[in-house]
């Protein structure tokens, strides 16, 4: 539905609703200030009524969530209150578990507001829910100085596990 151009002067005035464009709309979601949680704050949501848990620089409440966790609740309280980006990465999670939609964002970790602002030039949109940080690249900084290179860990390892056995059996052979 349009609306039809602006009266005349001399014309019988009328009302019509013109919302936001789909531009306008992600215009303002990004404009929008994300609220800043300190530390303090985040660790005073650790109970399992009452649960907070902060991943790649964005605090999530997760309390509606617990009962529904594939893993237990248990394995989601037991970061309640605390930073859990690599615990978070290691349960190697879905798209459609970082869009979990009874997961709800409460604004961005004190110290953290540069990686937030990374996510976001890179495509990042509240929508989407918990970052992919493999999809996104590594952060642009903040407290958590790039935590995707955690999702890493696991190759080296493997890598480093493979060097000392190839290592162990050159030696042997001499």
């Amino acid at each position: 539905l349009k609306c039809p151009p602006s009266p005349s002067p001399r014309s019988v005035g009328f009302i019509c609703a013109r919302g936001p464009s789909q531009e306008g709309r992600q215009r303002n979601q990004q404009e929008r200030k994300m609220k800043v949680i300190s530390m303090a704050e985040l660790e005073k949501h650790a109970s399992s009524n009452d649960m907070w848990i902060a991943v790649h620089g964005l605090v999530w409440d997760v309390t509606k969530f617990l009962p529904d966790h594939p893993g237990g609740p248990e394995v989601v309280e037991a970061i309640g209150g605390k930073e859990g980006s690599a615990e978070f990465e290691d349960a190697l999670h879905s798209a459609s578990a970082r869009r979990e939609t009874t997961v709800k964002l409460v604004g961005m970790l004190e110290g953290s507001e540069k990686q937030v602002e990374g996510w976001k030039k890179k495509g990042w949109t509240e929508d989407q829910g918990i970052p992919d940080v493999d999809s996104l690249g590594a952060s642009g900084g903040g407290m958590m100085g790039g935590v995707g290179g955690s999702s890493l860990l696991p190759i080296l390892a493997g890598v480093a596990a493979v060097a000392v056995i190839g290592l162990a059996l050159f030696m042997k052979r001499r």
